[in-house]
């Protein structure tokens, strides 16, 4: 059986919470990214979401991708490499983190 989607009521730390992630992607792999940016529910302010804060990073080229996930996967990421999408990487955080 699937895990319960719970929706909470938008919560003012959001925005803070990702800036914290994104201080430690730039540290692991910062030379490499393009830019960082904080999307899906919990970007737009007032909406209530699944209390998950996700990110997109745009990096220049996908030929670096071992040093890429490498660095997040020393932040708790995990790489999901059954992705179809030849455009994107996939990363997660570590269940119960």
């Amino acid at each position: 059986m699937k895990d319960p989607v719970i929706i909470e009521p938008y919560r003012d730390n959001w925005p803070s919470l990702f800036n914290e992630l994104r201080a430690q992607i730039v540290v692991e792999i910062g030379s490499d990214i393009h830019r960082i940016d904080h999307i899906g529910s919990t970007a737009v302010v007032g909406l209530a979401a699944k209390p998950i804060i996700d990110i997109q990073i745009s990096v220049s080229d996908l030929g670096n991708i071992e040093t890429i996930i490498s660095g997040l996967a020393s932040l708790g990421y995990l790489y999901l490499s059954d992705n179809d999408d030849l455009t994107k990487r996939y990363f997660r955080e570590a269940l119960g983190t």
